[in-house]
């Protein structure tokens, strides 16, 4: 919830995009406690301010091709299951993910689609993983990553095939990639993230098109102007 164009950020990027599978597995090994660390890290830093905002430029390249489209776009942030996306200039998609709803909006075609994650499809996130970093082991291999990064990758075949995560010096990302199981990589590099008291305007959950209304599980929920979905809950 992922890429340019047609394709639309995951669900995970903020801080950590796309779904992995889940597995069971035991403690964390000695060798990932660093990479454990790194989890923790960026979990703090999300949980110091209401709202974090920042600008991201993305790259999704296809399996086998040298080139692949790009799009820059603003990303919005609010511990522990808020994110708002908006891509292209003028803006022309969004994703919105409030709590286990998302919404996919595309302006260009123009189309509204939701989905209700149910408890599977919520483990296998990795913003789980920076929900409840300790855990992580039971559904990623968390490895570290020079020495501001760590990876996942999935315990069992799932919607990605790994995910990188490099942190800036104030543990907020400075690039997340995602590689699905094809081999399509999908690159966001984030620019300097900023402390906010409130969510973007208009909600975590994009209003419609004029004309359209949202299909799929949970259709018609929220993500208007002035709705109780756009506030903060503490």
């Amino acid at each position: 919830m992922t890429a340019p164009a047609r394709r639309r950020p995951g669900v995970a990027v903020v801080v950590v995009v796309a779904a992995i599978a889940a597995a069971a597995a035991a403690q964390p090994a000695a060798a990932q406690q660093g990479a454990i660390s790194r989890l923790e890290d960026l979990a703090g830093a999300l949980r110091e301010h209401p709202v974090w905002t920042a600008s991201y430029h993305q790259e999704f390249l296809p399996a086998g091709m040298a080139a692949g489209e790009e799009v820059d776009g603003q990303v919005w942030v609010a511990w522990p299951d808020r994110a708002h996306f908006r891509s292209g200039s003028p803006v022309v998609r969004l994703m919105g993910l409030d709590g286990r709803q998302v919404r996919l909006v595309d302006l260009d075609l123009p189309s509204c689609e939701e989905h209700l994650l149910d408890d599977d499809e919520w483990a296998r996130i990795p913003l789980a993983a920076v929900l409840d970093p300790r855990t992580a082991v039971d559904r990623f291999t968390v490895l570290s990553l020079g020495e501001r990064g760590f990876a996942l990758e999935p315990r069992r075949p799932g919607g990605v095939a790994r995910v990188e995560v490099l942190l800036r010096a104030d543990n907020l990302p400075l690039e997340v990639v995602v590689v699905d199981p094809q081999g399509a990589t999908n690159r966001l590099a984030f620019g300097a993230w900023t402390a906010l008291a409130q969510p973007p305007p208009g909600g975590w959950l994009p209003s419609p098109p004029a004309g359209v209304t949202c299909s799929g599980e949970g259709a018609g929920g929220g993500g208007r102007v002035g709705d109780d979905r756009g506030r903060l809950r503490r």
